[in-house]
């Protein structure tokens, strides 16, 4: 336990008892009467520990497409390290119930049902978000869907739809949030995918929108290096939520998945956060991901084999 003692120059806000929580790599102060957390990281050295404020604590990130998923993983993560987490989704009870999971843990957070294909929507929930929480430190664009079949078989509104959220839902987020960010010097983040680097069979339509958000990014790292916004992007493996998930066909009905797993959420999650922290300008995940990335540059006919030879399979 720890009382308002604690020297000021650590920066610690004095409460009446609180208790030092430890963790690998981090230290927490927590306040049982108001529930607050001010996170610290462990530094050690020869013979000495020594406090250090976390980079995320007091900062604000919005994340899309975060009741469950990469995106629910993306806000815990940034909430155990003080981060005050803008979580939107159109998935109602699932937002409230991560809303509620989040708040548990004692993780500020502000919750709001947002259509990310609206762009009205996306101004409100940027406005919103300056108006409650005080500002805008990290956007991260992580809402999306999929299609899986092959193109012959894809109805021309099951394309718009997936055009629409993965990749004009990015815009309409970042447009909307671009002033915020601008006066933060924040993070712009985009969740893409390994498929944004090698297109695959049954996957035209989502891989074509995720390679144009890799291109989006890379065209707004330029634009705006001299806001001093940070712009990254991530490139997970086939990533799966929960059993209930479920991609569209090609006439826009959903199906279940079917196929093996490449990473889990909090993997994708912390890598995400490292690249934030690290102001890096892209991650590609797993083994097999980064294996394709340097295959498509070295050769991509060895890929056409082994994705034919797949489908022919399949």
């Amino acid at each position: 336990m720890l009382n308002n003692s604690v020297h000021p120059a650590l920066g610690f806000v004095p409460f009446r008892k609180c208790t030092l929580r430890v963790q690998p790599r981090s230290i927490s102060i927590e306040d049982p009467a108001g529930s607050a957390r001010i996170p610290w990281r462990a530094v050690t050295g020869d013979d000495s520990l020594e406090l250090m404020r976390d980079y995320f604590a007091g900062k604000v990130a919005l994340i899309t497409g975060s009741a469950r998923g990469i995106g629910y993983a993306i806000a815990e993560q940034l909430g155990r390290r003080g981060a005050t987490v803008v979580i939107s989704d159109v998935l109602d009870d699932t937002l409230a119930e991560a809303a509620a999971r989040l708040a548990d843990q004692s993780i500020r957070v502000i919750s709001a049902h947002t259509d990310v294909t609206d762009p009205q929507a996306c101004q409100d929930l940027v406005d919103r978000t300056l108006r409650e929480a005080g500002g805008l430190d990290v956007l991260v664009n992580n809402a999306g869907i999929s299609i899986v079949a092959n193109f012959e078989e894809c109805e021309p509104a099951a394309c718009k739809k997936l055009m629409d959220v993965n990749v004009m839902g990015s815009i309409y987020m970042t447009h909307a949030a671009l002033d915020g960010l601008k006066r933060s010097r924040g993070h712009l983040v985009f969740v893409s995918s390994v498929s944004g680097i090698r297109a695959i069979p049954t996957g035209s339509i989502y891989s074509a929108s995720k390679a144009a958000m890799r291109s989006f990014a890379e065209s707004l790292r330029l634009e705006l290096k001299p806001s001093g916004i940070h712009v990254g992007v991530v490139s997970p493996g086939f990533t799966p939520t929960e059993a209930s998930k479920t991609v569209l066909q090609g006439d826009g009905t959903p199906r279940p998945i079917d196929r093996p797993a490449h990473d889990t959420p909090e993997s994708v999650a912390k890598q995400t956060i490292a690249l934030i922290e690290g102001r890096e300008r892209e991650r590609v995940l797993t083994p097999l991901g980064k294996a394709t990335l340097v295959l498509q540059r070295l050769s991509p006919t060895i890929i056409d084999y082994v994705l034919q030879g797949r489908q022919l399979k399949n």
